[in-house]
């Protein structure tokens, strides 16, 4: 029996593309929906947290990428798997996915809110699919609710020279992990080669001022490429 199943996204989004990700390396046929700029609002309604990604899979509604990730693998078990079955190996990957969608992803707002280019290239992503006349609407909304998010957050707080030498620091722990096995935990791709590289993707599509910085950096320009 087929099944429907849809990714209810938004294009920008790192947690979205996360959830891509899984779906492909399970080998599971998928539809996905965009909420691109001013349809954004039409995403509040897919579920109780108001937030993307959601998954539909006829017609039950899973929302969270960490969730979803955990339900694919308990839905379609004999498929490749996203977490390890050892449980040392997969308390790592939960770690590292945990540290990518709570730490790495306020990186990626920074470099989003605070560098004209790279929000000018975000809101072009931003507003695939919809009308030009959206965009004098969506820019400064968006802008504005990056910058707020970050200073609730912290990061926004912090002086630039510190937030890009923090980055670059994580930038060279990704990479020497990467030196073993080509992957961040064990031999196998998973969930938080998954995680973090959607993070960081998207700070490649977006800043040019980072991207030369990761792609730089070999075993994480490799790694992304495999992603």
């Amino acid at each position: 029996m087929t099944q429907s199943i849809v990714l209810h996204q938004f294009e920008i989004s790192p947690f979205c593309q996360k959830v891509a990700k899984a779906l492909r390396h399970k080998g599971i046929a998928f539809e996905a929906i965009d909420y691109n700029g001013m349809a954004s609002a039409k995403a509040q309604t897919l579920s109780k947290v108001g937030k993307v990604p959601v998954l539909d899979i006829d017609g039950k509604r899973i929302q969270d990428s960490t969730k979803i990730a955990r339900y694919l693998d308990e839905a379609y078990p004999d498929l490749p798997r996203l977490y390890p079955v050892d449980l040392f190996e997969k308390a790592q990957v939960e770690l590292w996915e945990d540290w990518s969608d709570e730490l790495l992803y306020w990186y990626e707002v920074n470099y989003r809110a605070n560098d004209p280019a790279a929000l000018d290239a975000a809101v072009s992503l931003a507003m695939t699919g919809r009308p030009a006349y959206e965009r004098p609407l969506v820019k400064p909304s968006l802008k504005i609710a990056l910058k707020m998010q970050l200073m609730f957050q912290g990061l926004g707080r912090m002086a630039k020279e510190d937030v890009d030498a923090e980055f670059l620091r994580h930038l060279d722990r990704i990479d020497l992990i990467l030196t073993k096995t080509g992957w961040l935990v064990g031999a196998q791709k998973t969930i938080a080669d998954m995680s973090v590289g959607s993070q960081l993707a998207e700070v490649v599509r977006t800043s040019a001022v980072m991207r030369p910085q990761i792609l730089a950096r070999p075993h994480i320009a490799k790694w992304l490429g495999q992603l």
